[in-house]
């Protein structure tokens, strides 16, 4: 046997030198003169002649090693045939090799074959092969869509089912979504411009006839960074009928009044009431327009409110001015009492006030009449037309939280002559212009009428009217009384000041919170309020407590200056001289 990778050549006859079949091969041989075979054509061409097969064979190895394979020359004579075709004088004869099985020269060992596989299974591996090598990158579509035909015939020439046809949303469909009608991109992500959201369109235009759309339009432009604000529409005047008519004059002076824009501030006191968790927007009502509806209304009416201390027990909330008792009058015709009414407190009482307004808990027991009550009779009442009379009469729309424009104010008509404009309580104002004495407790009924009379004597002298001399001061009920002691009155404030500013100044110098700072009447250049303390003791403690030099003032009362941030100053001043 030969070494390893060789292979056995036999040739026709044992007689002559051993040729070599590759050298007279189309290939040749590759391993030249060092060959262990005859390259001689010559002795080729000298064993030609003996043309027969013979039975007895003599085996030769070659040492090509160029194939694994077997190569057998089967027919005798066939080196002689090969040399003749090198041979230039010689016909060529052709040789035949046969790689086949079973040949009965191979006197080789067998080779193992390589173990191939049935072509139906093998093409099957195939795909397998291919399917696994082409799988998509994720959110890829997994089918070629570039080449749909191709993909709708399988391996085995059998034609797929038709593809689904694919839905295409026509215009009406795009333009109005219906539910799961999102748009995925190609690598499965929804777009934004796809969102099918519920889209509220926002204008700030005034018109009203521009059709609403969900799709994207060109943004407005910006607008001038110093754009003013809209002018708020005009308020209304009294001026349906000539009973409204004779009222414009003074409801004009009204509002010249320098307190008018801070005390009849509802926007401002919503919001405040909002902030402090009293009130929520459905618990105010504006007067209406005027109209047909209230033709056989007065014109004109008088109201006088009382109100006391309520607390939420469960916020701890406090509301100073929570409507517990409300007098209409027709001013039309004064002897006519409209509507006269106690008024029940939506949260708990806190502080009757009786010393004030002679109510009491038991007067408030059993009262079904509510604010929402008084609500509903005002409105039925009042367009924004009627002229509403008062004194401080904000403070009576207020504790009705009502919003109305209409009103004659006998505090902002008159002023008083003691101090720079000041305005006069309503007892010193019956008793300089209608000589009448005031009852020591209020009686709204009352004070409606006296505020009416008022307000007719400023109408009747055209506005010219003298200062009020101030006759009356307020006087405590008792030596322990609280009405003055648990109150410091704050004064040359800024017209600019809130009552929140107040309560944060104490808080920060004194670490005394006030219990209520009503709003700020101004006069002029300058405010004052009445802040009120919980007790006489938090009063004198927060007046002590306050940094500053004390000096008093001219009526001898003491008092303190506290620095504004922005120059200048304001007064924290006592109620009482000090004994």
């Amino acid at each position: 046997m030969g070494k390893k990778g060789s292979y056995k050549l036999t040739s026709a006859s044992g007689d002559g030198p051993k040729l070599c079949a590759f050298f007279f091969s189309d290939k040749g041989c590759r391993n030249g003169a060092n060959c262990k075979f005859s390259h001689d054509a010559a002795a080729a061409a000298a064993a030609a002649p003996s043309g027969n097969a013979s039975d007895d064979s003599s085996s030769v190895v070659s040492s090509e090693t160029e194939s694994d394979g077997e190569i057998v020359e089967k027919q005798a004579g066939a080196y002689a045939s090969l040399a003749k075709a090198k041979a230039p004088v010689a016909t060529p004869k052709s040789i035949t090799v046969d790689t086949g099985a079973a040949n009965p020269f191979l006197t080789a060992p067998a080779v193992e074959t390589p173990k191939v596989d049935p072509p139906s299974t093998q093409e099957k591996k195939k795909r397998k092969r291919k399917k696994s090598q082409s799988t998509p990158a994720p959110g890829e579509n997994i089918f070629d869509l570039g080449n749909e035909d191709a993909n709708n015939q399988k391996g085995n020439g059998a034609t797929s089912p038709p593809k689904k046809q694919k839905k295409v949303a026509t215009p009406d469909q795009r333009q109005h979504p219906t539910k799961n009608n999102n748009i995925a991109s190609p690598n499965g992500v929804v777009s934004f411009r796809n969102l099918q959201l519920p889209v509220a369109s926002f204008s700030l235009s005034s018109s009203a006839s521009a059709p609403k759309t969900t799709s994207v339009t060109t943004p407005r432009p910006p607008s001038p960074q110093h754009e003013p604000a809209p002018t708020p529409p005009p308020k209304p005047l009294p001026i349906a009928t000539p009973a409204h008519l004779k009222w414009k004059d003074s409801v004009i002076a009204t509002r010249k009044h320098d307190n008018y824009k801070t005390a009849f501030d509802f926007e401002r006191k919503q919001q405040e009431e909002f902030s402090a968790g009293i009130s929520s927007p459905h618990h105010w009502i504006e007067s209406r327009p005027y109209g047909q509806w209230c033709k056989g209304n007065p014109a004109s009416i008088a109201i006088d409110c009382e109100m006391c201390e309520t607390k939420d027990p469960v916020t701890g909330t406090t509301d100073p001015k929570s409507l517990c008792r409300l007098s209409v009058v027709n001013a039309d015709n004064p002897s006519e009492v409209l509507l006269d009414t106690l008024v029940k407190p939506e949260w708990p009482v806190s502080n009757y006030r009786t010393w004030v307004n002679g109510i009491t808990a038991t007067d408030l027991e059993n009262v079904q009449f509510t604010l929402r009550h008084a609500q509903m009779f005002m409105q039925s009442l009042c367009s924004d037309q009627t002229v509403v009379v008062g004194h401080a009469v904000h403070n009576d729309l207020l504790a009705l939280r009502m919003k109305h424009h209409s009103n004659v104010d006998t505090a902002m008509l008159f002023v008083s002559n003691d101090e720079d404009g000041s305005t006069p309580s309503l007892k010193n104002l019956a008793i300089n212009v209608l000589k009448r004495q005031m009852p020591e407790v209020h009686d709204s009924v009352n004070d409606a009428r006296v505020a009416l009379d008022c307000a007719e004597y400023y109408r009747s002298k055209g506005g010219d009217v003298a200062p009020v001399e101030k006759v009356f001061t307020r006087k405590s009920r008792s030596s322990t009384d609280a009405a003055d002691t648990t109150m410091l009155l704050v004064h040359r404030l800024p017209t600019t000041t809130q009552p929140n500013h107040l309560v944060e100044m104490f808080l920060a110098y004194t670490n005394v919170k006030p219990k209520n700072v009503p709003d700020i009447i101004c006069s002029g250049s300058f405010g004052k309020c009445n802040v009120e303390f919980t007790t006489k003791e938090h009063a004198e403690l927060a007046y002590t407590t306050l940094a500053g030099e004390e000096r008093e003032d001219k009526t001898g009362k003491k008092q303190k200056r506290v620095s504004l941030k922005g120059g200048g100053y304001v007064c924290v001043r006592k109620m009482k001289k000090a004994n």
